[in-house]
């Protein structure tokens, strides 16, 4: 078979794709991949066939203003007010990636592709073109309703009703706002015809969906259609970046209790407090701690004690099971290797599917409930390790 991955969004976005890319390539099927371009190098790894993605989706999001959002940086009002000033660029942007999509299938001619929620010309071309699709998301409560879990927009399961109800809210927003809205153009100008309820049944009945998560954190729910499959977490050669560098080695060597602290690609409104808290906190309680400065989640002083150690990459195959508890973001990936690890964890979310995984932590007994990051304060994060230190699964 001849199959395109394609995706955008941040590297955790990418990485599901790339891991499967590589296992069909294994198995002798020809692959490329459709990313933004600034992923061009990392795709290249798995197979030379690369169709870039415009530039600009990525910069926007890496963007101070997209960040802060994330972060939760300022107050409701001023992140609602930067959400409206940024429509109209994004738009623009949209319309951009839709074509590039389209040259790539054109281009590549796919048996099938393999597609990110985010991208819109997959489903215009299976409804219009019958070609052969599949969604790949690492998430779910992302498309097929159930009634225990809201959407994941939507926050804290509430009752039955509820649940079920947040789904439509988001397809509304998905086909109305995203497909019919962002490709309307597109639409016009390529004399395609497509209604709602086309898109809406596409969605529910139709469109094939692969979960690639493991059921361990969360069991598929038996209300799910039989097009919704649920696989495994999806990761490239877990064992081929394993070294630990010098520096971080010898710290290991040095501490028999030691905790990981790191916020992967999330920022938050006070990054050296939240640094200095940690490391207090970490001496008053005689742990060591790997703090992970990765892209500004934290911002440790340059001089430290001799009880923390600051890096801003680490392999997290290897470190994770030499930890003595691990708390985090909540990313999916980070979430899932954790898991993986035995080590206790706990997540301070900052947006979206990172309170859903902070909630399955818990419920699957892989760690304890840890707080928003909006709500940090020094005594809070005390009073969170120490549980974490104390759990038993």
């Amino acid at each position: 078979m001849r199959v395109l991955f394609m995706s955008i969004g941040s590297r955790g976005d990418m990485e599901p794709f790339l891991a499967l890319g590589q296992e069909m390539k294994s198995s002798g099927h020809d692959v490329a991949f459709c990313l933004p371009a600034q992923y061009e190098t990392l795709a290249k790894e798995v197979s030379p066939r690369f169709y870039p993605q415009d530039r600009s989706f990525l910069e926007l999001i890496e963007s101070p203003e997209i960040r802060n959002i994330m972060g939760q940086v300022g107050s409701g009002f001023s992140r609602i007010r930067t959400v409206l000033g940024l429509l109209s660029k994004t738009k623009a942007i949209q319309e951009k990636l839709i074509t590039d999509q389209e040259k790539a299938v054109q281009h590549f001619e796919p048996d099938e592709v393999v597609f990110h929620i985010k991208c819109i010309y997959p489903v215009l071309w299976a409804l219009k073109h019958r070609g052969n699709v599949r969604l790949l998301s690492p998430m779910p409560c992302l498309v097929h309703p159930t009634s225990r879990h809201p959407h994941v927009a939507f926050g804290k399961p509430r009752g039955a009703a509820w649940n079920r109800i947040t789904y439509r809210i988001a397809e509304y927003a998905l086909v109305r706002q995203s497909i019919l809205g962002y490709g309307k153009r597109f639409m016009r100008e390529r004399g395609i015809e497509m209604t709602p309820k086309d898109l809406t049944r596409f969605y529910r009945n139709e469109l094939p969906v692969e979960y690639a998560y493991n059921e361990t954190l969360f069991p598929r729910p038996t209300d799910w259609p039989n097009q919704a499959v649920v696989s495994r977490f999806r990761q490239r050669n877990p064992n081929t970046e394993t070294e630990i560098d010098a520096a971080l080695q010898s710290f290991l060597d040095e501490h028999d209790a030691v905790v990981y602290v790191g916020f992967g690609s999330m920022v938050n409104a006070h990054p050296k407090l939240v640094a200095e808290d940690i490391v207090r906190v970490c001496g008053r309680m005689g742990l060591a701690v790997v703090l992970n400065r990765s892209w500004g989640g934290l911002e440790p002083p340059d001089s430290l004690p001799s009880h923390a150690i600051a890096v801003d990459h680490a392999p997290f195959h290897t470190l994770f099971p030499r930890m003595k508890a691990i708390v985090h973001h909540g990313g999916s990936g980070t979430t899932h290797i954790a898991a993986q690890s035995g080590t206790p964890q706990a997540i301070i979310p900052h947006i979206a599917d990172q309170f859903f995984w902070s909630r399955q932590v818990v419920s699957s007994k892989k760690g304890v409930e840890g707080f928003p990051i909006k709500q940090w304060g020094e005594q809070r994060f005390e009073s969170l390790l120490q549980s974490l230190i104390q759990f038993q699964p």
